[in-house]
């Protein structure tokens, strides 16, 4: 299977509005992560398929989830950028701020939106508990996304300064399916005759549901 045609198809079966440059940006993305991968890990995928189909065409499935996925956008635990800095890629008009602790990572990700021209995009080199003390950035965000970064309790905790009054979290699910709070919505992408399959199970809470820190249910 080739990674770049998998990617324009899935991308086309998938249904959602990408910028015409998108493939032309995810391409110099892709090249620049492997470029510093050379010197430093950035991401746990090496190879490039995995990096094209994992962190970009991955992150696009989050756009299957609009509205409740609408900007300005904040990504916690970036990485290499999936799926923050990848959806500021499909929308570049989209103001998008990423929060990434790792200073090799964070300096990767404020050089690829340099690179590429980006404006409208803001680099947090910090971690969220922390960056959740600025005023500025108080319940200035209508979508918060994680990615393998906490479980649904603590990712509430996490997102719930940040987010506006009808704002929502959304955090991509493993196995375990909670249902105390918030809604699972699936999205599944199939090209069989690419080899490709791919479904992701995403937790999405409405700031309306969250409590004082502890989701419904939570006995302590």
């Amino acid at each position: 299977m080739d990674a770049w045609e998998a990617l324009r198809r899935g991308t086309e079966s998938l249904g959602v509005a990408v910028h015409p440059d998108f493939d032309a940006r995810a391409q110099v993305f892709v090249g620049e992560l492997a470029r510093w991968s050379r010197v430093s890990r950035i991401t746990g995928y090496r190879a490039e398929a995995d990096r094209v189909i994992h962190l970009v065409l991955e992150s696009l499935l989050l756009l299957k989830l609009e509205p409740d996925l609408a900007p300005p956008l904040l990504d916690i635990g970036t990485g290499a950028g999936a799926p923050g800095l990848v959806l500021k890629l499909a929308r570049p008009d989209w103001p998008v701020a990423l929060v990434e602790a790792n200073r090799r990572r964070a300096n990767f990700l404020r050089h690829v939106l340099r690179f590429l021209e980006l404006g409208g995009a803001d680099v947090y080199e910090e971690r969220a508990e922390t960056l959740r003390e600025q005023p500025d950035l108080e319940r200035k965000f209508n979508a918060v996304t994680m990615r393998a970064v906490a479980g649904p309790e603590a990712a509430v905790a996490l997102a719930r300064p940040f987010l506006t009054p009808t704002g929502s979290l959304i955090t991509q699910l493993g196995s375990r399916r909670p249902r105390r709070i918030g809604r699972v919505r699936e999205v599944t992408l199939v090209r069989d005759e690419l080899g490709l399959r791919l479904r992701r199970a995403f937790l999405i809470i409405r700031s309306a549901e969250m409590t004082s820190g502890v989701p419904r249910e939570t006995r302590g």
